[in-house]
């Protein structure tokens, strides 16, 4: 039923996600589609409801959306999607924060347990929870600006600091 839907879609065990690109000369017509399709898609199937506080719509022309005073539908500046934040310019600002509060916090975890860890254990540790979290999506990263890029290095600077190889 949802592939009948002129959107394109993923579908996972307990969500689903539609997105549709346009020029913002079609804006309200798409606004309307959306919206249909969102409340037709739960219509009838099997019972579905709607969960508002789960439902996120993030759109780059804000300022072109705000012109519809009786728009159904609420937009957010970020969206996650696998576990990558997305916000409306897609400068990944939040995504490298979240990344490194996330790193900084196991790093720290790491550096009280070093000194009781031989050098191959601390490596496969800090590669298994550390990198692992740089590396996942980093084709995202390609365009980001200096600023962003030295963000990510201090990451790995840090790990340096704890004599694991980066």
């Amino acid at each position: 039923m949802i592939s009948s839907l002129p959107l394109n879609h993923h579908l996972y065990v307990d969500d689903t996600q539609r997105f549709l690109s346009f020029y913002p000369s079609d804006l309200e017509a798409n606004i309307t589609l959306l919206y249909n399709a969102l409340y037709f898609s739960l219509d009838g199937c099997n019972l579905l409801t709607l969960t508002t506080s789960k439902t996120e719509f993030s759109f780059h022309w804000t300022q072109q959306l705000a012109k519809f005073h009786n728009c159904p539908i609420e937009t957010t500046h970020l969206v996650r999607n696998l576990g990558i934040v997305f916000d409306e310019h897609l400068t990944f600002s939040d995504q490298i924060s979240s990344l490194s509060k996330s790193c900084y916090s196991h790093i720290r975890a790491l550096r009280c347990i070093r000194p009781y860890l031989d050098f191959r254990t601390a490596s496969t540790i800090a590669t298994s929870i550390v990198h692992s979290k740089l590396d996942y999506s980093n084709s995202l990263y390609f365009n980001l600006t200096n600023f962003q890029i030295s963000r990510l290095k201090q990451i790995l600077n840090s790990l340096d600091k704890l004599k694991i190889p980066v």
